[in-house]
């Protein structure tokens, strides 16, 4: 049950959204939506073959010390798909980023190659210039981080309007059919679940779990709680689930870039915003810590706080496998 403050709380969360949402969608009306050039034209890969760029991938240097991206060329960056199938007949990272160009306009590094490996496929993108969040953020006015809030929310709205069909499985873009899903919402413990073959599927696994813990926790079964549920009310759409500082690139062309896609894919709505808020915890162990940040999340997202409190209520359930 929600209390009077959480209640005016997530009204003035909705008033705001749905102001912002009116105003972008008079703006781009007169805006420009065409893409960064660069972005539109051949790659200096593309006359390479798979073999070339294994090469030229063993002997580049990672972009950063802590990272797994490599700059084979000026201007492309190759890493490795993070599926957790064996033996996957695609890379569903790279299955995500050519959906994202082609049917939305939040600028994302262009997919040019897809190698196969033995254990994984190589996905060779655009390089992108510029600076992460995380790095300009401390430097940055408030009035810029409130653009960047509207940026943001602009993107997450495109995302959500890639909804999957009735017959797509939740989880990872791919054409050989449910894939394990890895995911901030299915907690530390085990963040990786699944395949599940359905969204009925996957609401029945937080069901059963959401019991599990009801019942561990000795919850009378006429308890309010036992009646709360699972929301599935809304179609599986396409979410990043890795919003944070470090994957936002402010770009030298002036746009806002999303990047690290490996755990996007169909889910529901409000997986983004607890997503981004367990992202949020994890970028504070790192050292960024931002209460305005922080103040954002349910602006960028959608303020899904019901939804949130019951995921947190279930989540002992999640620890076991």
């Amino acid at each position: 049950m929600e209390t009077p403050g959480e209640a005016c709380k997530w009204l003035i969360y909705l008033l705001l959204c749905i102001a912002a949402d009116a105003l972008d969608t008079i703006l781009s009306v007169v805006a420009s939506n065409s893409r960064p050039k660069p972005h539109v034209l051949p790659s200096d890969v593309d006359e390479l073959s798979d073999n070339q760029i294994l090469e030229l991938t063993q002997k580049a240097s990672k972009l950063h010390s802590s990272s797994a991206i490599f700059r084979i060329t000026p201007h492309t960056v190759a890493k490795a798909s993070q599926d957790l199938d064996e033996d996957a007949a695609d890379a569903s990272e790279a299955n995500a980023l050519t959906l994202v160009f082609a049917k939305t306009k939040i600028p994302v590094p262009r997919v040019r190659r897809v190698v196969k490996r033995k254990w994984d496929h190589l996905i060779v993108m655009d390089y992108v210039r510029g600076s992460t969040l995380a790095e300009i953020w401390s430097n940055l006015s408030i009035r810029k981080k409130i653009c960047v809030a509207f940026i943001l929310r602009r993107y997450v709205r495109q995302l959500h309007c890639l909804k999957a069909s009735p017959t797509t499985p939740p989880g990872p873009l791919s054409v050989q059919g449910p894939r394990i899903c890895e995911s901030p919402i299915f907690g530390q413990v085990r963040s990786h679940r699944g395949p599940f073959a359905s969204y009925a599927e996957l609401s029945a696994f937080f069901k059963k779990r959401c019991k599990m813990t009801l019942d561990s926790n000795q919850v009378p079964e006429d308890d309010p709680s036992r009646k709360e549920s699972f929301d599935d009310s809304s179609p599986l759409v396409l979410t990043h689930q890795d919003i944070n500082p470090r994957n936002i690139i402010a770009g030298e062309d002036g746009r806002l870039w999303m990047i690290d896609w490996a755990w996007a894919g169909y889910y529901p709505p409000w997986f983004e915003y607890v997503a981004m808020q367990r992202q949020k915890k994890n970028e504070e162990y790192i050292g960024f810590k931002d209460h305005f940040w922080e103040n954002l999340i349910p602006f960028v997202c959608g303020p899904y706080f019901r939804q949130e409190k019951w995921l947190l209520r279930m989540s002992r359930g999640l620890y076991f496998k």
